[in-house]
């Protein structure tokens, strides 16, 4: 058995709430695998898994929620990678108080408590992906918002509904 999948079972049989069963259980498992091949370790992903409480209502599914935070973990170095990056010396001088403000010496310093507080990613109230529209709590979909009249491709952004019909990105080329 996939060591994602043996995460996921155990983390459903402490949640009930979490619980993944079938292909969902297959697919978000191989996962959470390959996020812990790159570094993860299984107490690390347990915490983005089930640190964040589920949307109330939920309006997508369990298994839609608990894949958005695994490609939000794939989206960052394991923490531990992270950690021994911001030990790096900084390479330019206006960036030397940033680098100082959040070092990983004050990282340290900070509580459990502080830590879960502070969140680099929002999610979505609504359905969980990691982002929100700017001053809202759910995400451009959630509060339905038009589709970007103009971005190319095959998925488009969405545009504010008071604006010209463009998202942000379309509207500042």
């Amino acid at each position: 058995m996939h060591p994602g999948i043996q995460l996921l079972l155990e983390i459903g049989a402490s949640r009930l709430d979490l619980l993944l069963t079938g292909k969902v259980l297959t697919d978000q498992g191989r996962v959470a695998t390959v996020v812990l091949e790159s570094g993860w370790s299984s107490e690390e992903l347990r915490h983005v898994i089930t640190d964040l409480p589920l949307p109330d209502p939920v309006r997508t599914s369990v298994g839609a929620i608990i894949a958005a935070r695994l490609r939000a973990a794939q989206a960052y170095p394991p923490p531990a990678t992270a950690v021994d990056h911001h030990d790096a010396p900084p390479l330019d001088e206006p960036y030397a108080s940033v680098t100082t403000e959040r070092s990983s010496t004050g990282a340290a310093a900070r509580t459990v408590t502080e830590a879960l507080t502070y969140r680099g990613l929002v999610e979505c109230a609504g359905c969980g992906v990691p982002a929100t529209a700017p001053g809202e709590d759910l995400c451009a979909a959630c509060l339905g918002w038009p589709l970007c009249r103009t971005c190319p491709g095959p998925t488009p952004r969405r545009a504010h509904p008071d604006g010209d019909g463009r998202c942000t990105t379309c509207a500042s080329v």
